[in-house]
């Protein structure tokens, strides 16, 4: 995999466990640092674990969109080594950090420095970019942009090492989070070699048209070198556009000179003109070698897309694969979100009336940042649908909030790991009742290697799918609020096409099914939204809403971004259905734009939103 990129771009240390005859003890710590409980344990940046490896990822290409993911993140660590010996009588490193910016308040940073050694004989085989020896840390002591720290360490060196065969790393680590800043090494320095970062999100939801936040490119080479930089639609409408902006001109491809050292920087701009989603990819292209290839996705997204899909599976192609084709028959506009590419927060969430979300088997399955976004989304009255094997037993493994999170907002309880069955039967009086899904072979991912076995929690929830044992693979829940529907098993691995789409128009038709679970005979003991009519609406629309008892209560208008644009109700109200108008105007009386916007209904236990459009 290291084969793939040069460098300056990529690091890699593995660290062997004592069970193994390369391990040493630097190494048991640095496992137990990242709380390794499965080899191999994979961790990218030091935050994104991958545990497990099976054929298919042999060589590591199965991981490079995480790596490629990762290689664009801007960071305010620059760092390079001045000098090092490994064989003088006292061998040493000399690093320089310097920062470009600030690094994070709170932050508790540390240079590492790595002794490795290639070519390593144990049994039969020959071992590369295993640990010797890692040099006491040394905490920075620098935290503002343009400062400077210099260290030069003493290095112990075995004399059964291959001096040929080593190298040193040193990286920059924060130990709140365990990121990793930037990295270099002793390797020597390419003639040719470029890096590049960019700037802001690179998926965004909004208008018709976005200028993406700057993309930096650098020559981090030794020599001169040219670099041809091109745009290209990927799914952008006939009446659409993409371009770059570069020297205050814009380009859909040109030759960028830089000497080493230098830098450029562009904006992408997408223009979807009428269509619903907009896709461009960005192509750096080093002319003399070197470096390959290298590209960046940027996406637009319409306000008004109903369904947005969540690609959080690491590094494959399950979305495009599996999800999409399924969704073909439900009638709603679609969108997809690469998780690697850009995070997600609330305010996204919430231009969404669904929101799918599949996860891979890379742990954290949700980080915190992941599930307070979720969290947030359905407390405002959101509609999920979840799939994925051994989230449960990931949320359950870290405890504490993450468990408190899965039972509140899945639904679910946790019970086993794995129940060593591929065949799930739907629960007669529900969705899926008729359907049986096979989760091994035909043409589904064929990837379940731990289908989890989970119960429903409380009244709000109900089983869909059982195994054959009679144990639950797939709840929905409705708390009258929000609505959820999880699999603890992967979407993608049911084995044909036909029952995808069967289950994929269950659940939409479930989340689709409004606010509320409930008709309208049901809710005087409710409070509930009943959605606002017309919608989309020009210039005026109706907000409809139950109320179990007489009761103060909040009605608001809020746009895309949170801003509060009209507050319509703030007072006591009767009891049963409520009526409330709203003429698209703001609170100081003018008219808003046309797009998208919530309405949010507080009472005393509980706040329900819904989104709404105006069309002017």
């Amino acid at each position: 995999m290291q084969s793939r990129y040069d460098s300056n771009e990529f690091d890699t240390v593995e660290y062997m466990a004592s069970s193994g005859g390369l391990s040493c003890p630097d190494a048991d710590v640095r496992i137990d640092y990242y709380n390794a409980d499965g080899y191999p344990q994979l961790e990218f940046n030091g935050g994104n674990t991958i545990s497990g490896a099976g054929v298919e990822a042999t060589n590591g290409s199965v991981y490079d969109p995480v790596v490629l993911s990762l290689l664009d993140d801007p960071t305010p660590v620059a760092m390079k080594i001045l000098d090092f010996s490994f064989s003088d009588l006292n061998p040493f490193i000399t690093v320089e950090i310097e920062l470009e910016g600030n690094l994070p308040p709170g932050s508790d940073m540390k240079l590492r420095v790595a002794l490795i050694e290639d070519h390593l004989s144990y049994g039969s085989s020959s071992y590369h970019n295993i640990l010797r020896d890692m040099v006491p840390d040394v905490s920075l002591t620098i935290s503002n942009s343009s400062e400077i720290q210099t260290e030069t360490l003493s290095l112990a060196i075995q004399p059964s090492w291959v001096l040929e065969n080593l190298r040193a790393v040193a990286f920059v680590q924060n130990d709140v989070d365990r990121e990793i800043f930037q990295s270099c090494n002793t390797l020597p320095t390419p003639d040719f070699s470029m890096r590049y970062f960019a700037l802001g999100p690179r998926t965004v939801v909004g208008g018709q048209s976005n200028t993406f936040d700057y993309t930096g490119l650098f020559n981090t080479g030794t020599q001169p070198a040219a670099y041809t930089v091109t745009v290209a639609p990927t799914s952008i409408p006939g009446d659409g556009e993409a371009y770059f902006i570069y020297d205050n001109q814009q380009h859909t491809s040109t030759t960028i000179n830089l000497n080493p050292g230098e830098r450029a920087f562009f904006r992408v701009v997408i223009n979807n003109g009428t269509g619903n989603e907009g896709e461009a990819l960005l192509t750096l292209h080093s002319d003399n070698g070197g470096t390959g290839d290298r590209q960046l996705a940027y996406k637009l997204i319409s306000d008004e897309t109903e369904i947005l899909v969540v690609d959080d599976d690491g590094a494959f192609d399950y979305e495009t694969l599996y999800f999409i084709p399924a969704l073909a028959g439900t009638g709603k506009t679609v969108a997809t979100w690469d998780h690697n590419s850009t995070a997600l927060d609330a305010g996204i969430l919430m231009c969404f009336d669904t929101v799918i979300w599949s996860c891979g088997w890379a742990f954290p399955s949700l980080d915190a940042d992941d599930r307070a976004a979720i969290a947030e989304y359905l407390d405002t009255g959101g509609s999920l649908f979840i799939t994925g094997q051994d989230i449960g037993w990931d949320m359950y493994d870290q405890g504490g909030a993450a468990r408190t999170w899965y039972n509140d907002y899945l639904h679910a309880d946790y019970i086993s790991d794995d129940t060593n069955d591929l065949t799930l039967d739907g629960v007669a009086g529900t969705f899926t009742e008729g359907i049986m899904l096979n989760l091994s072979g035909g043409d589904g991912a064929n990837n379940q290697d731990y289908p989890s076995d989970i119960d429903p929690r409380g009244d709000d929830a109900s089983s869909i799918f059982t195994y054959s044992a009679g144990r639950n693979g797939g709840i929905m829940a409705d708390d009258g609020n929000h609505r959820v529907v999880y699999f603890a098993f992967g979407f993608e691995a049911i084995n044909n096409a036909d029952d995808r789409a069967a289950v994929m128009e269950g659940i939409v038709s479930f989340l689709s099914g409004g606010i509320s679970s409930v008709g309208e005979d049901n809710l005087p003991g409710l409070m509930a939204l009943l959605g606002n009519t017309p919608n989309p609406f020009n210039p005026q629309t109706e907000i409809s809403f139950n109320l179990a008892s007489d009761t103060r209560v909040k009605l608001e208008v809020y746009d895309l971004r949170g801003r509060l644009v009209r507050t319509l109700e703030d007072g006591v109200m009767t009891a049963g259905r409520n009526e409330v108008k709203w003429d698209g105007r703001n609170d100081a009386g003018h008219e808003t734009p046309s797009g998208a916007y919530f309405y949010r209904l507080t009472g005393p236990e509980k706040t329900l939103s819904a989104k709404m459009m105006l069309v002017r």
